[in-house]
């Protein structure tokens, strides 16, 4: 798994998944971002997550068991001006714990909005927050129920959990077709299980790579040509 990983990271970074021509509808020679606004942004990379400790009811406990987790991790994100914009997200989750109560799945799809601190700059720092809904479930395990019975190999039923977090950032760009981000964000949630531990699913997940431009509204003012 960890070689097929750094072989994706290696061969096909974020951007190169979206191709485009750099000179599409824009003349002879290159050109530069100039403005933000009518912007779609689009990314793709895999992404590391360190999850947190936390107590949740009763239980004290994470659902990763203090390991790092990986995902596939893609965004569609949409300026409406060079301030605002809102973005899609989703995480496929890539290393399944086999061992028992180990984590089987924890997809997310999120939507959010983000603030972009400097107008007029290619260099995009940013503040945002998303909320959406995990699928999550664990790997079958011997648990003890509320009535003190133990369930042997108990199937944990697969559960969709409302999870939500801040995220912050920077985006770079300089050339029409590509630019590199690198953001990080606090997920926080819990597994709440019809039977067994309430666990947390607290973690921080970190992206960075290349992303693709495509220029949808105010070509002429999002971009500027170069000699």
């Amino acid at each position: 798994m960890r070689k097929l990983i750094l072989f994706l990271s290696l061969v096909f970074p974020a951007g190169f998944i979206f191709a485009q021509d750099p000179n599409q509808d824009t003349g002879d020679g290159p050109v530069t971002m100039n403005n933000l606004a009518g912007l779609l942004r689009t990314q793709l990379t895999i992404t590391p997550a360190w999850s947190v400790t936390a107590k949740s009811g009763n239980n004290s406990g994470s659902i990763a068991g203090g390991r790092t987790n990986v995902y596939l991790h893609g965004t569609v994100e949409y300026y409406f001006d060079e301030r605002f914009s809102m973005r899609g997200d989703g995480y496929y989750f890539v290393n399944k714990m086999k061992t028992p109560g180990g984590m089987k799945n924890n997809h997310t799809l999120e939507v959010g909005g983000s603030w972009h601190l400097w107008k007029g700059s290619m260099i995009d720092p940013f503040i945002g927050l998303g909320a959406g809904i995990s699928y999550v479930q664990i790997q079958p395990a011997d648990i003890t129920n509320g009535a003190g019975l133990v369930l042997k190999n108990y199937a944990y039923p697969a559960h969709l959990d409302p999870v939500w977090g801040p995220r912050a950032g920077v985006n770079f760009f300089s050339a029409k077709v590509f630019h590199f981000f690198v953001e990080a964000q606090y997920v926080m949630g819990s597994y709440r299980p019809s039977e067994g531990p309430i666990l947390s699913l607290n973690e921080v997940r970190v992206s960075a790579g290349l992303g693709w431009n495509w220029v949808l509204l105010h070509k002429e003012k999002t971009l500027r040509p170069t000699i």
